[in-house]
């Protein structure tokens, strides 16, 4: 199996506060995947779960879903396998976070509120991550108890015989566990109940796990005469060390004094003779008194009555770097009843067992020592006006510094810590800027990622546009090919329409000529002599090249034009015609222009239309007859005899 195994869990229901036991949902998983899930589990199915799959973390949200309190919880580690701890994966108390947004940081999903299964499943998959906190109950030490074994009993006149065989025996184990520590350099207390024989009762306190003094130390059998057996050491207070940060209070300088013994004896006071704890502790490790210690302050000075001090008080010394003063001599008990009762009047305090009397004896008479130096150090800088602290002053002066050297160091110590606060005040104005141009940028970030995002989206509408004019373009196209197109077509239907028309007056004109020569035909054929008239002469036009034409054959010149197209004729003709003696002009379709028609009658010379006469052929020649020769010349007359009286008018009109 690839890498740990952890068993996350989630509570489903129940709880340990209620009488409903608890139940819950089950996720074991590894590397290599899911393992094993179950909706529904008891704490002792788990527990069989975690040494079936051999797993090394249990892990929850919340650990006082197995116990409802530091005594459960003990109870719930104490049953989990060798090597196994408890996590915690929301954090320790004073730092807990939202499983949600742990999940979140760590690129998981968040998990249903409504299935445990779910939750348990993210849990394990955070601890498998090495996300959370390890839950300890037990200081990193072991202990070695040696004591009679209680089952074994032995009556009769041999019972004081055994028993001092017992103790006897109890003694020489003890002999050798403490070699065997020593050879293994294990560091451990020793506290003994001695007796006649040896000694009753006999406790190592060894500062190891308990993996490491098993390699040293096996536990007896049951039924040997006396017991040997190893537990480890539990702590006063659950501790989750991953989140705490452990921060000696050096503020507070204290006197500890320490009775060592089986019951140890703690007293501290403060630089003031202000007595801050007074307790017994029974068969205590050095961490649970170095714990007790540091409760309260920092120790500056340790005391004890015993002459030559034990290994336990030197050790816890040597821990804090503390001055260890040691008795010279071992006070008397007279002596020590003396200087407590004094202290149990001014303050009113009472002492409980000798332990506590002897530490706090112990405690006094070291601070009756340095009353008057501590007293000293306030006058000081009293009269020097100094802002500086008294304790800590006195805490210097107490491991061996001069008063004036003290109060030196300190004051350069206010004055770096000046700097430093002027250097932390700049530091928090650069790190608020900062802050400020981080949201600003951030701001700006946001402003630029919304501009990308309209900017996409005018791309996209722009492509869009572009597409369609590109579609509009090509419509345009089609359309003017279409129009170019159409152009095209009513310019040949132009064409077309004004070559039909020429086509079509051609058409008339040759009609006309076919007409004419039908006519002449039929005449010819009808009529025996030919008919009587003034002889026409047919031009196409009354173009100047026609009339010029006629200039040049002007002896087949009648005195009667007929014009198939006179549409075109112009005034500048006239004076030609009048030179070749024509006297009128016959037109065949649309008349000539009006200004012609004014100036041809100026000049005596006639214009009317063809069909207004009838024309015979001779032969070829188209004859006006006589008849209409005469009605011709009777409009001619006509119109000059208007034009005389018109005169005549406009003659007497001026007269």
């Amino acid at each position: 199996m690839n890498g740990p195994v952890v068993v996350g869990i989630d509570i489903k229901s129940g709880s340990p506060r209620s009488k409903q036991r608890p139940l819950y949902s089950v996720s074991i998983i590894s590397n290599d995947g899911v393992l094993f899930e179950r909706e529904v589990a008891t704490f002792d199915e788990i527990i069989a779960l975690m040494n079936r799959y051999g797993a090394t973390i249990l892990a929850t949200d919340n650990v006082y879903e197995l116990a409802r309190d530091s005594k459960g919880l003990r109870e719930v580690i104490s049953k989990l396998p060798s090597g196994s701890k408890l996590v915690q994966v929301t954090g320790s108390p004073n730092n807990f976070r939202p499983l949600s947004s742990i999940a979140k940081e760590m690129g998981l999903s968040a998990p249903s509120r409504r299935d445990p299964l779910e939750s348990a499943r993210l849990i394990a998959q955070l601890a498998l991550r090495g996300v959370g906190f390890e839950v300890v109950a037990m200081y990193p030490e072991t202990r070695i108890l040696i004591t009679r074994n209680r089952s074994v009993k032995q009556g009769g006149s041999g019972s004081d015989r055994w028993r001092r065989s017992i103790e006897a025996s109890i003694l020489s184990e003890a002999n050798r566990i403490a070699t065997e520590l020593d050879l293994a350099n294990l560091d451990y207390d020793l506290y003994v109940e001695r007796a006649s024989g040896g000694l009753r009762r006999a406790e190592f306190i060894v500062y190891a796990s308990m993996s490491e003094v098993r390699k040293v130390v096996k536990e007896s059998s049951e039924w040997a005469p006396l017991r040997i057996f190893l537990r480890e050491s539990w702590r006063r207070k659950i501790k989750f060390p991953s989140g705490d940060v452990v921060k000696l209070p050096k503020s507070r300088p204290i006197i500890v004094g320490i009775d060592p013994g089986m019951s140890v004896g703690l007293a501290i006071l403060d630089l003031k003779g202000n007595l801050l704890l007074l307790k017994t502790l029974r068969r205590a490790s050095r961490s649970e008194i170095i714990e007790e210690i540091l409760d309260h302050g920092y120790p500056v000075i340790i005391a004890t009555d015993v002459n030559p001090p034990p290994k336990s008080v030197i050790k816890i010394a040597n821990t804090f770097d503390s001055k260890l003063v040691v008795a010279k001599y071992d006070m008397k008990a007279e002596e020590k009843k003396r200087i407590v009762s004094e202290y149990e009047e001014r303050t009113g305090i009472r002492v409980g067992s000798s332990h506590e009397r002897d530490s706090l004896a112990a405690a006094l008479k070291v601070y009756l020592k340095v009353k008057n130096l501590i007293t000293k150090i306030r006058q000081r800088i009293n009269e020097l006006d100094l802002p500086l602290d008294p304790d800590e002053i006195a805490r210097k002066v107490l491991k061996g510094m001069s008063i004036s050297l003290a109060i030196e160091e300190a004051l350069s110590e206010e004055v770096k810590k000046d700097r430093d606060l002027g250097l932390k005040h700049k530091y928090s104005e650069v790190r608020r800027e900062l802050r400020r141009a981080n949201r600003y940028i951030r701001s700006l970030m946001s402003k630029i990622a919304e501009l990308k995002r309209d900017i996409e989206r005018y791309e996209a509408l722009l492509r869009e546009k572009d597409e369609e004019i590109a579609e509009l373009k090509k419509r345009i196209e089609l359309l003017e090919d279409r129009r170019n197109m159409e152009i095209e077509v009513d310019r040949r239907i132009s064409a077309r329409d004004a070559r039909i028309r020429e086509l079509e007056k051609q058409l008339a004109r040759e009609r006309w000529k076919i007409d004419l020569l039908r006519s002449q035909i039929n005449q010819l054929t009808s009529q025996d002599k030919p008919p009587e008239g003034i002889r026409l002469t047919v031009l196409p036009s009354l173009s100047k090249d026609r009339i010029e034409m006629l200039q040049s054959r002007v002896s087949n010149v009648g005195e009667v034009i007929v014009a198939l197209d006179a549409s075109g004729a112009s005034s500048g003709i006239l004076r030609k015609l009048k030179d070749l003696g024509i006297r009128a002009v016959l037109y065949r379709g649309s008349p000539p222009p009006k200004q012609f028609i004014e100036s041809a009658r100026n000049m005596n010379i006639v214009v009317g239309s063809v069909d207004e006469y009838k024309i015979v052929w001779n032969g070829i020649t188209p004859v006006i007859p006589n008849e209409e020769a005469f009605r011709l010349l009777a409009k001619l007359n006509e119109d000059l005899l208007k034009e005389k009286m018109e005169v005549e008018t406009d003659l007497l009109n001026i007269i």
